[in-house]
């Protein structure tokens, strides 16, 4: 589902190629031909950086082991060197998910025996449902909606088992307290709770982290807590990480990814960490939006409309589908199409100050020096 037509480069475009999730037998050998084409012209440094960065290395490594891509029927050696770099990275994401998984059901656990209102967003959701394999998408944490008086009593809840709001030391044994001064920061700025930390012992894991979202939309303004209300009243029930839990509904959770993706590309903060355009994000909206029926895009096309972020949608849709042609459907991209289309080619939107790009979308993309760009970008204050 990759758009040879793309701007990008034949690195570039390599790089999609090896990270495609629905990749065919068919198209792995087309894939294999393109290796063995591009051999001695590849820059593998490069690519592994690369997959790394936009945390899709693990689905890489999976691909080139399930279909051998490194071994060509008319080539006596190897067409994909460090080979083993991307295999491991893919046996050890998965061994890690599996880890993780038993820490997110004492999360989830909990959650359902105070009998609260939440829904669990993105992590093992997703990981279980639209990916055809445990390894392949990089979990970080645990992420719940919910009010904040409620994501308080579940972070008491989660107390005795070695949680605690904070960040991770240095020596990664403990965790350590929020500056008041941070505190006030995000709960006057941030739709997010900060963090609860727990170190763990697990070599591939080492911290597990489950964040707080009051709000999916920011943007739509004022009454952030009624629409927290509203999306968690039409949450579904869900078996997740071999628990019972409660997830967003379909039309949500696709506002959800699309919304969340933007909210990262246009702010500030992740400019500054370089965390701001992820190939997995993309992937996520796309494995969501790729299974719509027709019923289905009209749905989330009037959730769209109803809550009023056509443009943070409009911008992930459009670049996932530039990106991974024909997983958006085109009726749902032209529902959501906005009249002012500026958020594709600038930043800050959500902050109020937006500001323009002087590179474009596929130029960015794969640039370590998108921070150079932005020279307003800063990171919020997390001490």
């Amino acid at each position: 589902m990759t758009n040879h037509g793309s701007p990008f480069d034949q690195q570039a475009e390599t790089l999609l190629l090896l990270s495609d999730p629905w990749l065919s037998p068919d198209k792995a050998d087309c894939l294999r031909n393109r290796l063995r084409e591009l051999r001695g012209e590849l820059d593998w440094g490069w690519l592994i950086d690369q997959a790394a960065r936009h945390k899709v290395l693990p689905l890489v490594g999976y691909n080139v082991r399930r279909f051998r891509l490194f071994k060509h029927p008319e080539e006596e050696f190897d067409t994909i060197p460090y080979r083993w770099v991307l295999t491991a990275a893919y046996e050890a994401n998965r061994r890690r998910n599996e880890a993780l998984r038993d820490e997110f059901a004492i999360v989830l656990t909990a959650a359902e025996s105070l009998g609260i209102p939440y829904a669990l967003r993105k992590g093992p959701l997703l990981s279980e449902r639209l990916y055809p394999d445990v390894g392949l998408r990089r979990m970080q944490d645990i992420d719940l909606l919910m009010t904040r008086t409620d994501a308080a009593a579940l972070g008491s809840k989660l107390a005795p088992f070695g949680y605690r709001q904070g960040k991770l030391s240095a020596d990664g044994t403990e965790v350590e307290e929020f500056s008041r001064g941070t505190r006030r920061f995000w709960s006057l700025n941030v739709n997010n709770a900060l963090p609860y930390m727990k170190p763990h012992t697990d070599p591939y894991v080492e911290w597990v982290e489950v964040d707080f979202c009051h709000d999916l939309t920011p943007a739509a303004g004022p009454g952030g807590e009624e629409r927290t209300m509203a999306f968690l009243a039409r949450a579904v029930p869900v078996v997740v990480c071999g628990v019972p839990a409660r997830r967003l509904s379909m039309e949500d959770e696709i506002v959800d990814l699309c919304v969340h993706l933007h909210k990262e590309a246009d702010a500030r903060h992740y400019i500054a960490l370089g965390t701001d355009l992820m190939l997995s994000k993309f992937i996520d909206v796309a494995c969501a939006t790729s299974r719509c029926t027709p019923e289905q895009v009209r749905s989330v096309a009037e959730r769209v409309t109803e809550l009023g972020c056509q443009s943070s949608v409009f911008y992930a849709l459009h670049y996932t589908e530039e990106l991974y042609p024909g997983t958006v459907p085109g009726e749902l991209l032209d529902a959501v199409r906005p009249a002012d289309r500026s958020v594709l080619v600038e930043y800050g939107h959500l902050e109020g100050k937006p500001a323009p790009w002087t590179s474009t979308f596929g130029e960015r993309l794969f640039s370590t020096r998108r921070r150079a760009e932005a020279p307003d970008a800063r990171h919020l204050p997390v001490t």
